[in-house]
């Protein structure tokens, strides 16, 4: 999943009213935003915790404030989650993942045949050769 961009308009927020707001931010099925106790503003506390579901930009338009929050998928951050039955730790799992796919695509640069290569990579030794 990209990793969420967001952006609450703050002139539009404060028009709310702090009950409006907690509505607002109830509206999120997961817990992306809070209200400051001491400030009473709405502001992100977990924007990885953001599931790209639209509710609160839903939520915004049916209180009459389109455009209370913008949200955009960073394109060059991406969020992935790795999760192990505990036998390996998920960070040593990760690295070898990126050992055996780094040994794949070496095979795949190295290849002269590209029949074997496609019979071993598929789509993928096609797409490494420019294919």
């Amino acid at each position: 999943m990209y990793e969420p961009e967001i952006h609450i308009n703050e002139d539009l927020m404060e028009s709310l009213t702090l009950e409006e707001k907690k509505e607002w931010v109830e509206s999120s099925p997961t817990p992306v935003f809070d209200i400051d106790p001491v400030t009473q503003q709405v502001m992100v506390v977990d924007a990885e915790a953001y599931t790209y579901d639209d509710e609160v930009i839903k939520k915004a338009e049916a209180m009459g404030k389109p455009g209370l929050v913008e949200i955009n998928a960073k394109q060059d951050s991406f969020i992935f989650t790795v999760e192990t039955t505990g036998a390996i730790k998920a960070s040593q799992l990760l690295l070898n993942a990126i050992e055996i796919l780094k040994q794949k695509l070496d095979a795949v640069r190295t290849s002269m045949d590209t029949v074997e290569a496609d019979d071993q990579f598929g789509e993928l030794g096609a797409h490494m050769r420019g294919g």
